[in-house]
């Protein structure tokens, strides 16, 4: 599926949900934020910028947002 510009997160769970589109799409398709967040992320881990390194960092994120809402619990 050929994406251009940014798309709102339920637009993009449902393609990635439906196999439309990869991890890496998602990340480069999200946020101008989210990018400059993967780059990072791949600097600090020494990980090219590819599909397997977008799954892990939506796996990352996923789990940073689970912690900060179970710390917002205590």
């Amino acid at each position: 599926m050929n994406l251009n510009g940014f798309y709102n997160e339920e637009v993009l769970q449902e393609l990635l949900h439906e196999e439309k589109i990869t991890c890496l799409d998602y990340v480069y398709h999200y946020s101008q934020e989210m990018i400059d967040e993967f780059k990072d992320y791949c600097k600090q881990n020494g990980l090219q910028e590819d599909e397997q390194a977008a799954n892990k960092f939506l796996d990352w994120q996923l789990l940073m947002e689970e912690e900060a809402h179970t710390e917002g619990l205590d």
